[in-house]
C-alpha cells in the first residue's frame, strides 16, 4: 500500500493538468511567437482610410482553426494560421480583382485545458472594406 500511494499521486498529478499552467508560461513550450508577429504572414501594403475613399462591406468577420495537444504541451494537430486566414477571407467574401481589403484584424489565441488534452484555437476577426474612387484634391 505504501508503494501504491506515491504512484497514484504522481499519476493523478500528471492526469489532472496541474503542471499545465507552469509549462504554458515557458517560452520553449509555448507556441507563441516573440514580438507578437505571426509566422508566415506579413502585411506590407498601406492605404489611407482617413478620407471618404472606402465603404464597409462586412464587420466582425471571423476565421478560426482548431488543433489538439496531449497534456497541453505535445501538439498532435496544430491550428493553422493559413487556414484561419483563408476562412476569414471566405466568410468576408473577399474577391480577387476587386478593390477590397481586410482591416482591423484582431488575432485571438485560446486553449482550454481538459484533464489529458487541450484544444488550441486561433481566431481572426476583421472588417472588410471596399475602396471607392479616391477623392481628388481640388485645385484653386
Amino acid at each position: 500500500m505504501k508503494k501504491l500511494l506515491p504512484r497514484l499521486l504522481i499519476f493523478c498529478f500528471l492526469c489532472t493538468g496541474c503542471a499545465i499552467p507552469f509549462f504554458s508560461q515557458m517560452t520553449s513550450f509555448s507556441p507563441s511567437v516573440s514580438g507578437g508577429q505571426i509566422p508566415g504572414i506579413q502585411a506590407t501594403t498601406t492605404a489611407s482610410l482617413a478620407t471618404d475613399n472606402y465603404r464597409i462591406l462586412k464587420t466582425n468577420v471571423e476565421g478560426t482553426d482548431w488543433g489538439i495537444s496531449l497534456l497541453g504541451i505535445f501538439p498532435i494537430v496544430s491550428p493553422d494560421y493559413a487556414k484561419a486566414i483563408a476562412k476569414l477571407y471566405t466568410a468576408g467574401e473577399v474577391s480577387v480583382g476587386k478593390p477590397q481589403a481586410v482591416v482591423n484584424i484582431l488575432q485571438q489565441n485560446t486553449s482550454p485545458y481538459f484533464i489529458l488534452f487541450s484544444i488550441p484555437r486561433i481566431m481572426f476577426r476583421a472588417d472588410v472594406v471596399e475602396f471607392t474612387k479616391a477623392a481628388h484634391p481640388q485645385t484653386p
